[in-house]
Order: structure tokens, then C-alpha cells, then sequence
């Protein structure tokens, strides 16, 4: 293993209530009750994908940019003032890093989301490489936002350890012929199974891996 990608939104990050609460207010807004498939359909795409796919599916009037702003406004005070790491994320990447193995992200949110929650974490700097909802990448229904990472690691695919919490991410990412390892999410517990079996291990927590490797 010389590199490790790690997704953002409930891999490393407890921000999952954000998304939640933002779809939620965003449907009542206009009189509607938030589908209950809605946030597995969109779970995978960067949120301007995510915009036109709303759009179209539920026949909204309103224009795709007037959509992404009014997620922009609901989420972004909550990722620059309350979302949280979640518990030994930061330790084991600063593990990782002292063993002189490269760190990269990839992930469907935008740089504005997640960059406060790493610099108020204090890790922001020791990741190598970012692969983010700006780089004009499909989707994690497709592996090319894991190969994008890989490449600017400098990594070759096989040589690469995935963290992940969804299963379209999971499959993509052994797709693209690298390690995965599944990372519980509570709001997605009811698929765990499904994702377990599909990663080449899991974990409850990153606890299990900061006591192992200080064990």
C-alpha cells in the first residue's frame, strides 16, 4: 500500500444530517414530502448532476443554478461551523502520513465543503491530492474519480486503498482495481451488509485502526 483515498461525506466526515436536513427543508419548501429514495439516488453524484437530476425527476420550475444556490446556502454555514471528523479519523491519517503514505480524497462534494472541516481539523495540509465534485468527473457509479486520484498521487490503481461508505462507491472503487475497505455509516446502516460484502474489509470505526497500528 503506498497511497490511501479516503471519501469525505460519512467516511472521515459525520455529515451525513447535513445532507439530510437540506434535502428535507428543500422539498418542504414546496409543499412536497422529501422521497423516501431520494437521498440513495442522488448519494453518488457532484451537486450540479444532483441539481438536474432533482429537476427533472420531480418537474421542479426552478433553474438548475437557483438549486445548487439554495443547497449552497443551506449546507455551507453548517460544514464551516459544525460538522465534525468523525471519531480517530484525523489520528489515523496523521498515522498514515508519518508512515511516509500518501493521502489523497475523493469525493462528490466541492472544495468549499470540505476544505474548512480539514483545516479546523488540522489535516487539510497532509492530504497529496484531491479529486473533487469540481473536476468535471462522472459520478462514483464510475471508477474515474478513483483513477483521477490515483493519478495525481502519483499511484498506480492497485497500489491504492479506498475508504468508503456506500456500496456504488465500493464497487467503483474495485472497478478500478483497488483495495477497498467499507466504513459504517449509520444513516446507510440498513445496507451494511450489502456494503461488507462488496469491500475487502470494513470497519465500525477508524478507532479499530488507530489502536491497531499503536498496538
Amino acid at each position: 500500500m503506498k497511497a490511501v483515498i479516503f471519501d469525505f461525506d460519512g467516511t472521515i466526515a459525520d455529515s451525513a444530517y447535513v445532507w439530510d436536513t437540506v434535502d428535507m427543508n428543500f422539498f418542504k419548501r414546496r409543499g412536497m414530502e422529501i422521497p423516501p429514495d431520494y437521498t440513495d439516488r442522488i448519494s453518488t453524484l457532484n451537486m450540479y448532476d444532483g441539481a438536474v437530476f432533482t429537476k427533472n425527476e420531480y418537474s421542479l420550475p426552478d433553474s438548475i443554478k437557483s438549486i445548487i444556490k439554495e443547497w449552497q446556502d443551506d449546507s455551507l454555514y453548517e460544514y464551516e461551523h459544525n460538522v465534525r471528523l468523525k471519531p480517530y479519523a484525523a489520528e489515523y491519517i496523521r498515522l498514515l502520513t508519518k508512515r511516509g503514505i500518501r493521502i489523497g480524497l475523493a469525493t462528490s462534494s466541492s472544495p468549499e465543503y470540505y476544505r474548512p472541516v480539514l483545516e479546523k481539523n488540522g489535516i487539510y495540509h497532509l492530504f497529496d491530492a484531491f479529486s473533487d465534485g469540481s473536476s468535471g468527473l462522472r459520478s462514483k457509479d464510475f471508477p474515474d474519480i478513483f483513477l483521477h486520484c490515483a493519478e495525481q498521487l502519483g499511484t498506480s490503481p492497485e497500489d491504492c486503498h479506498v475508504y468508503e461508505d456506500i456500496l456504488p462507491a465500493i464497487l467503483s472503487a474495485r472497478a478500478a482495481g483497488m483495495t477497498t475497505t467499507a466504513v459504517f455509516e449509520e444513516r446507510t446502516a440498513g445496507d451494511w451488509d450489502a456494503v461488507k460484502a462488496a469491500a475487502h474489509s470494513s470497519i465500525l470505526s477508524f478507532e479499530e485502526l488507530v489502536k491497531g497500528e499503536m498496538a
